[in-house]
């Protein structure tokens, strides 16, 4: 998978279906799933904002979170600008 940073992030999860919740601070966007979440796992995911590109210790941090959620590797490619 290619880098990615915060717009192509926050672009691929309102693919998936993801919404923004209320922002209260200027560096961290909240964005929560719609779909069911297995018991025990976060529903949400926060995105570190303004990072063009992130380093590969925290884009795969990021795309494990989101496969925590539910969705598929190719589903993630798919929709990743």
């Amino acid at each position: 998978m290619k880098s990615f940073g915060s717009k192509d992030l926050i672009i691929c999860l309102h693919k998936l279906g993801f919404r923004k919740n209320k922002q209260h601070g200027t560096s961290h966007l909240k964005l929560s799933s719609q779909n069911p979440v297995p018991a025990g796992t976060r529903p949400f995911i926060i995105v570190i904002l303004n990072k063009k590109i992130y380093d590969p210790h925290t884009q795969r941090s990021y795309l494990r979170q989101i496969k925590n959620l539910g969705y598929t590797q190719e589903e993630i490619e798919k929709n990743m600008p």
